[in-house]
């Protein structure tokens, strides 16, 4: 989302988005926040499943465990909690990325070289604003149980 809004800026179409009247912001930033906010729970859950699935044919493999009892065992450890929370992690990192990313290449300057330090710029932001938010997250279901 940086470099690609890094160039549209550094090549000034948000220039010429804005000279025609389109609001550049709520066009380009607002649906790809929104985007990336909604899409990353999604991917979780898809990903999880994915997951259970690979455990389930390590587990029949070796044990010959059948698929109900496989399932029910590893569903009576997770709690509803720790479905909420991968679900609130999932949906808070997204819209993090999806603003960090927005962010640096929308404000992207210096043409090439500055849409390489905007994606850059972008990576490393997120990163940080994540490690803080897991900590934080962390803590609040932490508080909960």
């Amino acid at each position: 989302m940086g470099a690609e809004l890094g160039s549209m800026k550094v090549t000034e179409q948000i220039d010429a988005m804005e000279v025609s009247g389109t609001n550049p912001f709520k066009f380009l930033v607002v649906t790809r926040v929104l985007a990336i906010t909604c899409m990353m729970p999604i991917l979780v859950i898809y990903t999880a499943l994915i997951g259970m699935l690979g455990a389930y044919l390590n587990i029949h493999a070796n044990e010959q465990t059948s698929f109900t009892a496989f399932f029910a065992s590893a569903f009576n450890t997770i709690s509803f909690l720790d479905i909420f929370a991968s679900i609130l992690k999932a949906t808070v990192f997204g819209f993090t990325i999806g603003i960090a990313g927005c962010y640096q290449g929308y404000f992207a300057k210096n043409g090439t070289q500055g849409v390489g330090k905007a994606a850059n710029a972008a990576v490393v932001v997120a990163m940080f604003m994540i490690f803080i938010e897991e900590m934080l997250v962390v803590q609040l279901i932490n508080a909960i149980r």
